[in-house]
């Protein structure tokens, strides 16, 4: 090797020492104060796109700063409603503070959605939480105070709003002093914005929240003006090329979305389809674009909701892993479905070899069977309950009208096991399967280089798993109106919707777009309804099966069932988790007059309105024909 002359390591020095002899002190300072600040400036430009970067600092610094102020506002505006001794008084603030929360809901919602159900901004039900034994929760928050204020025309309870009050300050105090440092990302302030457009639509306009004063679409404006103020935050992005556009056209598309909210105030009459087609779908394309554009990453947690598509609300948009109780587990998925679509129909399964998982679940059925309650393994008697679509099963965070198990693999195991239903074992099934030499070479291909390949019962439950999760419903006509297409729904299915979604209640326990129980936009926990669903026919009496209350032993699930999907609902009668009604029509009938406590029933844990929903006849004719358009036979066929 050659080495530099040895003078070369002196000759290198000279500057800095002529630096360091004839550059005055303060000259010195200046020079080293440049150099660092270019140092900083040029690590934070490297970092364009990363989470670290300078852009993301200065927009997070201003959203953790407007997200404190909306806080000590609601807090002010709750001060001034409880020393007030005017109602009306009282009632304005309590619409201030709605207004501040609402500015700042998808950063809450996204950052503490367990203080917003607990304390904040819950429904008005008792809650369970399986981590804390079977100890009811009360509903307190802002749905609560809500009640206390506007259900009765007289207020005479400053007691209760002074506790509410104190409450709800107290929660909020400390997750505002959490936010002041919280280290948050810009991509997750982004994916915080689509989530809300998420929640306005299945939630906020669907009367899950505001549920007296109805002044969701108010409401729904006030959100995205809290994004569209947050949004703005991020103009330094605009640095980067070709980002200006699509930020210009996304503020755009809120403020087109807010004029919309403001101009048309009445919630039942409130146009929701031409609002999601029109204003939230292209939102939301525009803030996935924008993401992209400025290379911000997107988190990797595990979710419900692909946020990375351009549309919110079809099959590409959900994660069926988020969904499974075996996460990472991708390896041979394809073949594993076909497999298990083999064991769904195969006899095997059962006990005496005759009954296999589709007598219960026909797919000209919809998966489900056309039978008031299934037979038994014998076929001398029935089972407890009304056997279920299997549709968009998968979609689900409890198993079973009692929601007894939390995993679809959890349920396969229990009706495997019931001596009525499956009446079989893991051991008797590994052993049949293990002497066909069919299924053998199947397992091994579908399993290979796992232990499961030799059929174990893990295998044989994560098959039928990946099996039922190809049994997904997206491709109704309503699915395809909300794609684009505004001709395949008509006037009366359109107005059903709105019926659906507003005076007749629906929307608030079958959650769009999926229409079942499991609550949006996070897909982590399954609600339970008490609607009184009677005995007979005749609606004499409510029907003895107390439902969730034999797993939680709530008083306030006594006869609480989970809500079920409203896919392929044509298919799937009768109804009920008892199957007491054979028509639609029925359904709806029941529900009009107010459930089990509009027949007479005496159940004071209802969690359905008593009194009648006060629709017409051309309401009900609507709001079938849209429940109609919800059947998607292609879902059938697999």
């Amino acid at each position: 090797m050659v080495y530099p002359p040895r003078c070369w390591s002196f000759l290198c020095k000279i500057p800095l020492i002529w630096f360091y002899i004839f550059v005055p002190r303060m000259l010195k300072k200046i020079c080293l104060f440049s150099t660092l600040l270019l140092v900083f400036f040029l690590t934070a430009w490297r970092n364009i796109g990363q989470n670290e970067s300078i852009y993301n600092r200065l927009a997070i610094i201003k959203i953790r700063n407007y997200v404190v102020d909306e806080l000590n506002a609601v807090n002010i505006a709750l001060n001034k409603m409880q020393s007030s001794r005017h109602v009306d008084v009282k009632r304005k603030q309590y619409f201030i503070a709605r207004r501040h929360y609402k500015n700042i809901e998808f950063f809450i919602e996204y950052v503490s959605p367990r203080e917003c159900k607990y304390s904040i901004n819950g429904p008005l039900v008792d809650k369970h939480d399986p981590e804390i034994g079977n100890a009811a929760i009360a509903p307190n928050g802002f749905q609560k105070m809500e009640e206390v204020l506007f259900e009765n025309d007289t207020l005479d309870a400053n007691n209760d709003i002074g506790n509410l009050k104190t409450d709800l300050q107290n929660q909020l105090t400390i997750l505002s002093n959490y936010y002041k440092t919280i280290d948050i990302k810009d991509g997750m302030v982004l994916e915080m914005m689509q989530l809300q457009l998420f929640r306005i639509v299945s939630l906020n306009l669907n009367g899950y929240d505001a549920t007296l004063t109805q002044n969701n679409t108010i409401e729904a404006a006030y959100s995205l003006q809290g994004i569209k103020t947050c949004l703005g935050y991020f103009k330094p992005y605009l640095e980067i090329k070709n980002t200006e556009t699509v930020f210009k056209q996304t503020n755009l598309q809120l403020q087109k979305a807010i004029n919309f909210l403001t101009k048309n105030k009445d919630y039942n009459t409130f146009q929701r389809l031409e609002f999601i087609t029109e204003y939230i779908n292209p939102l939301n394309r525009f803030i996935v674009e924008f993401h992209n554009k400025v290379g911000i990453p997107w988190t990797t947690n595990k979710k419900a909701l692909n946020l990375k598509t351009g549309f919110l609300f079809g099959k590409e948009s959900f994660n069926l892993r988020y969904f499974s109780m075996y996460y990472d587990d991708t390896i041979g998925l394809e073949q594993q479905a076909d497999l298990g679509k083999l064991l769904f129909y195969d006899p095997l399964l059962s006990g005496n070899s005759k009954l296999a998982c589709a007598n219960c679940h026909d797919p000209e059925k919809s998966f489900s069977d056309g039978l008031v309650k299934s037979l038994t393994i014998d076929g001398t008697g029935t089972t407890l309950r009304n056997s279920p679509s299997l549709i968009n099963t998968i979609f689900q965070k409890a198993f079973f009208y009692d929601g007894r198990v939390y995993q679809l693999e959890g349920q396969i195991h229990e009706v495997i096991h019931n001596p009525i239903e499956m009446s079989s074992n893991f051991e008797d099934i590994i052993s049949k399967l293990r002497s066909r030499p069919d299924y053998k070479v199947l397992f091994k291909n579908a399993f290979s280089g796992t232990v499961d390949s030799g059929i174990t019962a893990y295998s044989i439950q994560k098959a039928l798993t990946e099996y039922e999760k190809t049994l997904v419903s997206f491709d109704s006509k309503f699915d395809n109106y909300l794609k684009g297409d505004r001709t395949v729904l008509d006037k009366q299915e359109i107005n059903g919707y709105n019926v659906f979604a507003g005076k007749a209640l629906c929307g608030s326990c079958h959650f769009f777009p999926l229409f079942n129980g499991n609550v949006p936009p996070f897909f982590s926990d399954s609600e339970f309804e008490v609607i009184g669903t009677p005995e007979t026919f005749e609606n004499k009496n409510i029907d003895i099966d107390k439902g969730r209350f034999n797993v939680t032993q709530m008083p306030q699930h006594l006869y609480a069932f989970k809500t079920p999907s409203l896919r392929n609902i044509e298919f799937t009668s009768p109804y009920m988790h008892n199957g007491v009604y054979t028509k639609l029509e029925e359904v709806i009938d029941f529900y009009h007059k107010g459930g089990g406590v509009g027949h007479g029933f005496d159940i004071t844990n209802q969690t359905l309105p008593f009194d009648s929903l006060s629709l017409s006849q051309n309401d009900k004719n609507d709001l079938l024909k849209f429940m109609l358009s919800l059947s998607d036979k292609n879902a059938m066929k697999k």
